[in-house]
């Protein structure tokens, strides 16, 4: 009966140590992800932006030795959303913009011309992007102001 006991809490042990080295294994191997953005364009009434320009990129700074040369461009889609994905960790600026026009026919045939009518919107600000991490940022798109 001892045996049987002594086997049993042996077993028990075995297993026990066997199932913490697996999980610290995998836990150890675990493969970092990429940082991911994930931007959402809105205007001041809240309502989503589809179509909208969003560039991220880095800053050179005159300090940095090393060109900087990250970036991206992409458009929004009908909820206002774009998603990235980098390499490192990095902080990047956001610059948004959204032609809000309207183009119309003026004069009859054979004097026609076209009027644009309406505002370019913009926005920008920076995002900090981290290993393992999903950074979500809203942009809200205005009136551009001019230099």
């Amino acid at each position: 009966m001892a045996n049987t006991v002594k086997r049993v809490i042996g077993n028990v042990v075995l297993g026990v140590f066997v199932v913490f080295a697996i999980s610290l294994a995998s836990v150890s191997c675990k493969k970092k992800q990429p940082p991911k953005a994930e931007i959402t364009v809105v205007d001041s009434t809240g309502t989503a932006v589809a179509g909208a320009r969003v560039i991220l990129h880095c800053i050179q700074r005159p300090e940095e030795q090393r060109e900087c040369n990250v970036g991206d461009t992409q458009l929004t889609d009908e909820v206002g959303k774009v998603e990235f994905e980098f390499e490192n960790p990095s902080v990047l600026k956001i610059d948004v913009s959204k032609l809000d026009v309207v183009t119309k026919d003026t004069g009859k045939f054979p004097n026609i011309g076209t009027i644009t009518v309406g505002d370019t919107l913009c926005a920008d600000g920076f995002i900090t992007l981290e290993i393992d991490e999903v950074i979500e940022q809203r942009v809200i798109l205005g009136k551009c102001q001019s230099n």
